[in-house]
């Protein structure tokens, strides 16, 4: 009986020997999992305490920009799969993640909220375990065993795959909107759009500058998404963006309709690199 447990440790020791050389020739993260849910708890784990210059925060549309387009140093992606960017916004207005000097918002699927998508990452952000993740990423979502799995098999298939380093064809650049704010269909868009101008307001008070953007495919200007990042946009007057208006036809291309490929995830995150990326 007394052997039962050092075998144990032994067996315990050598599982985590394993995984810490995992760890170590994945580059210390992962960047992806079996499910949403993991894939982006691993993705800010990893990547708020790298100190970058710019964050760029949405819903899986921002993160596969991470997760399919070559990264840039300095700049870490804390898109979250099933969610939006106000799971983070959030957090970081409570102070339970660091801001970057420079935000870059997807206002795509802001209105995601709504329906109380992402509740869960928020959750989980808030959680001691989320803590001790950032601070040993051997406890966190990225060392996990399937994370490596997945992540290798991207990996292979990025190996074969030619990333461009030419920005989109755009024929507009950040600007504040003028005009009347588009109707929002109800109450809850309202609050909505009036807690995300609080959180942005008290980040600007403390220097952080933040830009708004739409990443293409866009969205339908009859649409509750169009309505709440337009109005949002109204009433901040930050700069906006809406990258997917007038691009010539077949300028970008995406996997399921609405996610870009990877050649198209290096177009976007090019452009934004190039108008954004800068010092201003």
């Amino acid at each position: 009986m007394s052997r039962y447990p050092i075998a144990v440790l032994v067996v315990l020791a050598a599982c985590f020997a394993a995984q810490t050389g995992a760890l170590k020739l994945s580059g210390g993260k992962t960047v992806k999992s079996e499910s949403n849910y993991f894939s982006t708890v691993a993705r800010i784990q990893t990547q708020v305490d790298s100190q970058p210059r710019i964050m760029m925060l949405g819903s899986s549309l921002t993160g596969r920009m991470g997760d399919r387009a070559q990264a840039f140093d300095g700049v870490a992606n804390l898109g979250c799969d099933g969610g939006s960017a106000m799971v983070t916004l959030r957090a970081m207005d409570r102070g339970v993640l660091p801001v970057a000097p420079v935000l870059i918002v997807e206002l795509n699927t802001l209105a995601y909220d709504l329906k109380g998508a992402g509740k869960d990452i928020g959750t989980a952000i808030d959680s001691e375990w989320f803590k001790l993740g950032r601070r040993y990423p051997n406890l966190g979502a990225t060392a996990r065993p399937t994370a490596f799995a997945y992540s290798w098999l991207m990996a292979r298939k990025a190996a074969t795959s030619t990333f461009s380093q030419e920005p989109l064809p755009v024929a507009t650049h950040p600007a504040p909107l003028t005009g009347a704010a588009a109707p929002l269909a109800n109450s809850a868009a309202e609050m909505l759009v009036q807690e995300a101008l609080g959180i942005l307001s008290r980040l600007r008070e403390k220097g952080t500058q933040i830009d708004l953007i739409l990443l293409p495919p866009g969205e339908a200007p009859d649409s509750t998404e169009w309505a709440v990042a337009h109005s949002l946009a109204i009433h901040s007057g930050l700069p906006f963006w809406d990258l997917s208006a007038d691009l010539p036809p077949g300028t970008v291309a995406f996997t399921d309709g609405r996610h870009l490929d990877a050649a198209s995830a290096q177009k976007v995150l090019m452009t934004l690199m190039r108008e954004l990326g800068g010092e201003r």
